[in-house]
């Protein structure tokens, strides 16, 4: 169904009636000569009934008062103003308006946002909703949208498209819609469809009958916001061989090739989107043996300071930063350097500032902490080797009989190992958190005691370049990386542009120098990550610089055409081109070219230099006129040739066009070139271009010149030189010693993409036929070459694709969710989404966590995972996590407070048993999870491994639990892991609600982002005011112990985040001097240890009224 607004976003009409027209601003002013420049660039004057029909429409309903709207842009309105420019100050006109007191400006500022996308989009494709089987076929021929959602017939996309809902645009406040368009939708896309587009791909694997059924119900619930998906789904399952997994953990074995590969995998996963958790703790400590050399080990850091890198190069894909999370057992030798590695102080080759650090801590140790026992951290390459005990994979009374084992030792078998008090250690945690939130602290023993696949392992933890000289393709041609540095800049990913920021990321790098078939080489980073394709059904593996093998073909790209208004005409483009293929310069140092046979046709066409002027007042084609006498223009009858001397302010000979300049003069240079030395190639009927040249960097820079038209071409070795006959400029003809040279290739597909664009060569005669297919080839690894070479390096983390256009070649550059991982077997992998609690009632929570299950298990069947390792523990385990957020909302909308434990506690446990149910009745459906014999599930066993008896005594409807233990008994259950609360930073803005759940921080406050000041308030702050309860002044023991009680009924993990004030007067009221201690957050970190909490993710502190935070947390996961 489409409504007025989208038609016509002008005449808005109220119960079938016209407003009538009444005194306002806008009405009294007129249109006063006033002339308005549409998007399609006429022009008309200003009508005044039009924007207040706009206003009329966006403030409807809300409680804003419209005439101030009104009178807000009359003083902004101006002759010669865009429709774009009206629409930007009525948003900017909006927000200035709200406040806590008239909150609902962000609303209506959200309105015009979404009023100029629909205005936007019918003018880029001449409709907005009403045709989506129409965008389905244009997105998928475009290759944005997956190709598998045309396994619904166009009648069955006509039928999904009926089910839009235009309105559900309108809901968003002005950061949601704000974010949903620029982080989220693909060009020429509205949300809804979107959206959309998303529920009939999680269908695609339902019975053909029920496709359609299930894939309704999925788009109902996630366009009114009652469930989010998380941001690899959201960004990622529309677009072709996208993951849509969120979080990962790696477990590293103490051995060069298990480094390395899980080096790669963490590429691989970063690549896709995903929050990447990596353990280090099997790796040998600093000063441990290698090679049976003593004391010959780095330590943990230098391999951190690899995943580091990779962090920086190979960015997320789901639209925000990445995120790498390290984590290190209590008991490892390195602990205090891995607490020091992102201070600014000491070697900064052993520091690593972009991975999140976390410490795997065990009850032992907490139990020493409070003691305040000695506590021993030791090497895992000596005690693995002299007592044959792994500590790693170890915890609960099996670790705590093997670290004594350990400590019995000392000083006969154990040699390698420092003793420190456990508080004091504690305690520079505490510092480091303080100062900058981290490390993360996972407490190991907790978590393993809710694994519900004890039988089959543990769980480690949780999880959360080139060269400057090197050429990057962005919307303003083809830049070196270097001259970029610190500049936000819009890069081609291979598919889309994508904005990212350059960055510095080493100094003295050893390089690499890979040379691909196409003629190209790349020096880079021995990690530097490149996307590899293996068969022709497009798998594709993530391969290090340092791992590639002759004969690696690389993932093919599309290319785009670059083009601005501020773009210059190439002086003397046509006789320029000419001149770099033929030209050469005189005796005098001056430049001109000699025309011989039929290119003397081609003089009317060139740029002659002025015998007196010398440069270049005379144009092309003023040969015939009458001022020809004073063209530098000499006919040679004894060589038959005619010599043209060329302008003295000509480009040099070499130069190409490369970036700033127009279409039209780009291909007027090529047209000379290809005039002067270029080829016409015939196989049957098929055409193609060649160009030879010795020099092999004038035609690399063409290659990358035609990248900004578009087209690929490659550089070929022609042949070796030597003497050959050539022309003496006598007549006759003698040998020369010629160089090598080389040959630039423009295929078919090339000629035709050139052709359409303008290319007309008057020498060469070709004919515009479109290609009967697409045949371009892969680019292939000729050679990686080690070079001596150290240099700084540069990158850039592209948040779409992961990927970037580097020398013309394509190249790559969270915590509430864990379960079992081997190294180089499993590695956990998790998809997650959240339930809206803002938006769902109490009787719609059993019908939303089936819809929540159901999507997450079907996109364990959609995803590509990014390696071999992820997909056996995708098939293995079927791990999933259904998350909540809004819970703040939810407990101020009923006048509940954070203290209100046991209606929090009621509330997930109708989420812990509809989620489990629902899992349980689709492995009636479809199975058991593989690993299911022999699991606590099948023991009887339900959420965190707990017993029945734990259910009877603690749920509100004790029964139910016994009946569903018995039913998975029988029936088994789909997914290992079901729930999982994730941070929601991000899409909890989307979705209109608090983030997770945690207190909000403030009821209202403006947070500064890249297009200017944005309001944040939650969803009821009007009605509920005083309900919200401000997290920078709530006692964090209450927001501990909340966070205890759900996690009695979350299955996984909590992202919690304390926030602890440091000013005075805030917790004690009574004592208005006294300010938070060290002992009061020792107390409280202790508490979650205590209570069950099974990790703490950030810790943030207020100091003076500032809120310190950090925006390089993953949105996906975190611990």
């Amino acid at each position: 169904m489409q409504s007025k607004p989208l038609t016509t976003a002008v005449s808005i009409h109220k119960n079938n009636e016209v407003i009538p027209f009444r005194s306002t601003p806008l009405a009294n002013m007129g249109s006063h000569g006033i002339r308005v420049i549409r998007r399609d660039g006429s022009t008309t004057s200003l009508n005044i009934g039009k924007i207040r029909d706009v206003v009329e429409w966006a403030c409807e309903g809300k409680k804003v008062n419209s005439i101030a709207l009104e009178a807000g842009l009359t003083t902004r309105l101006r002759d010669g103003i865009t429709t774009r420019e009206i629409q930007d100050n009525l948003i900017n006109c909006a927000l200035e308006m709200c406040s806590p007191e008239e909150p609902d400006w962000r609303y209506v500022a959200g309105r015009l946002h979404i009023w100029s996308l629909w205005k936007d989009t019918l003018v880029a494709r001449g409709y907005q909703y009403g045709n989506y089987e129409k965008t389905v076929k244009t997105q998928v021929k475009k290759l944005l949208y997956d190709e598998r959602i045309l396994i619904y017939s166009e009648a069955e996309l006509k039928e999904a498209g009926s089910w839009i809902n235009p309105d559900w645009d309108i809901d968003y406040d002005y950061a949601g819609a704000l974010l949903i368009t620029s982080r989220y939708l693909l060009k020429n896309e509205l949300p809804q469809e979107a959206l959309l587009t998303c529920s009939l791909l999680l269908a695609t694997v339902e019975e053909p009958a029920n496709r359609l059924h299930w894939a309704k119900k999925f788009y109902q619930a996630i366009a009114q916001r009652k469930i989010s998906l998380a941001t690899p789904i959201l960004a990622n399952l529309r677009t072709p061989k996208g993951s849509l997994t969120s979080c990962f953990i790696l477990s590293i074995d103490d051995s060069l090739e298990s480094i390395f590969d899980e080096l790669t995998n963490a590429a691989r996963i970063s690549k896709n989107g995903g929050g990447v958790g990596v353990n280090v703790s099997r790796i040998r400590a600093t000063g441990s043996w290698v090679m049976g050399k003593a004391n010959a080990s780095g330590g943990i850091i230098p391999w951190i300071k690899l995943l580091n890198d990779t962090a920086i190069a190979v960015n997320q894909g789901g639209r925000r930063a990445g995120a790498v999370t390290i984590g290190v057992d209590i008991w490892h030798l390195d602990v205090p350097e891995f607490l020091e590695m992102q201070t600014e102080n000491g070697d900064q080759r052993r520091k690593a500032y972009d991975v999140f650090p976390q410490l795997v801590i065990t009850d032992e140790f907490m139990r020493r902490v409070i003691n305040k026992d000695e506590w021993t951290l030791v090497d895992p390459y000596e005690v693995r080797n002299k007592l044959g005990i792994e500590l790693a994979e170890l915890w609960g009374e099996e670790f705590e009989e093997a670290y004594r084992l350990v400590e019995a030792n000392l000083d006969q078998e154990i040699l390698l190992y420092k003793k420190i008090n456990a508080r004091d250690l504690f305690k520079s945690i505490m510092r480091s958190q303080v100062e900058t939130g981290m490390p993360y602290i996972a407490f190991k023993d907790t978590i393993n005691r809710a694994n519900p696949n004890k039988h089959d392992g543990y769980i480690p933890g949780v999880n959360l370049c080139v060269a400057g000289e090197t050429k990057i393709l962005t919307d303003r041609g083809q830049i070196a990386i270097a001259d970029l540095v610190g500049e936000y800049v819009n890069v081609w990913n291979g598919l889309e542009w994508s904005e990212v920021l350059v960055k510095k990321t080493g100094e003295n790098q050893p390089l690499l120098k890979v040379n691909f078939s196409n003629g190209e080489a790349l020096e880079c980073t021995y990690y530097h990550k490149f996307y590899v394709q293996k068969n022709y059904k497009g798998t594709v593996e993530i391969v290090e610089a340092k791992d590639l093998k002759q004969g690696d073909k690389l993932i093919k790209y599309q290319l785009p055409l670059i083009q601005s208004e501020n773009d210059l005409d190439f002086p003397y483009a046509y006789t320029a081109g000419f001149f770099s293929g033929d030209g050469s310069y005189g005796n005098n140092g001056m430049p001109e070219v000699d025309l011989y046979g039929v290119k003397k046709e081609l003089l009317p066409l060139l740029a002659i230099r002025n015998k007196y002027r010398g440069n270049g007042s005379i144009e092309k084609g003023t040969f015939w006129r009458k001022e020809t006498d004073t063209l530098a223009v000499y006919h040679d009858s004894k060589q038959d040739r005619i010599v043209c001397k060329l302008p003295l302010d000509i480009p040099s000979k070499f130069t190409v066009p490369l970036n700033g300049y127009t279409i039209k003069s780009r291909l007027e240079w090529l047209a000379g070139l290809l005039d002067a030395d270029g080829t016409v190639a015939r196989n049957g009927s098929n055409e193609s271009l060649q160009i030879a040249a010795v020099n092999r960097q004038f035609l690399l820079d063409i290659r990358l010149m035609l990248q900004t038209l578009g087209v690929d071409a490659k550089v070929t070795f022609m042949d070796d030189g030597g003497y050959k006959l050539m022309p003496n400029g006598k007549g006759n003809y003698q040998e020369y010693l010629c160089q090598p040279k080389y040959r630039l290739l423009i295929n078919s597909v090339g000629l035709f993409q050139l052709g359409q664009l303008g290319l007309k060569t008057h020498r060469l005669q070709w004919t515009l036929k479109e290609p009967q297919r697409s045949a371009t080839q892969f680019i292939r690894i000729e050679s990686v070459e080690l070079t001596c070479r150290r240099d700084d390096t540069y990158c850039f983390t592209e948040p779409k694709r992961h990927l970037g256009m580097f020398n013309g070649i394509l190249t790559g550059q969270c915590t509430e969710s864990f379960s079992n991982v081997t190294p180089d077997k499993t590695a956990h992998c998790c998809n997650l989404v959240s339930l809206n609690l803002a938006n769902i009632d109490r009787e719609e929570i059993e019908s939303n966590c089936q819809i929540a299950v159901r999507i997450l298990d079907n996109t364990i069947d959609i995803t590509n995972p990014p390696f071999d390792n992820a997909k056996n523990h995708n098939d293995k385990y079927r791990t999933i996590g259904v998350g909540a957020m809004g819970l703040a909302d939810w407990l101020a909308k009923r006048k509940l407070s954070y203290n209100n434990l046991s209606e929090i506690s009621n509330l997930f446990e109708e989420i812990g048993y509809w989620c489990t149910y629902s899992s349980m009745e689709l492995a009636k459906e479809r199975g058991a999870y593989q690993a299911f014999l022999g699991s606590e599930w099948s023991q009887g066993k339900l959420i965190g491994a707990k017993p029945v008896e734990w259910f009877l005594n603690n749920a509100v409807q004790p029964q139910r639990w016994q009946q569903l233990a018995a039913d998975i008994q029988r029936f088994g259950i789909r997914n290992s892991h079901i729930t999982a609360i994730a941070p929601n930073t991000s899409s909890s803005l989307v979705q209109g609600c608090t983030a997770s759940v945690l207190p909000v921080y403030s009821r209202f406050f403006y947070d500064k982002w890249a297009k200017g000041t944005v309001p944040i308030a939650p969803p009821f702050i009007e009605e509920a005011f005083w309900f919200y309860s401000e997290n920078k002044n709530l006692e964090q023991q209450q927001v501990v112990k909340a966070i205890a009680t759900m996690q009695e009924w979350i299955d996984t993990g909590i992202s919690m985040e304390l926030l602890f004030n440091l000013n005075e007067g805030v917790y004690f009221p009574a004592e208005p001097n006294r300010c938070l201690t060290a002992k009061d957050i020792f107390d409280t970190l202790v508490m979650a240890w205590e209570l069950g909490c099974k990790a703490i993710y950030y810790i943030r502190t207020v100091q003076k009224d500032n809120f310190r935070e950090s925006d390089d947390s993953c949105s996906s996961c975190a611990n």
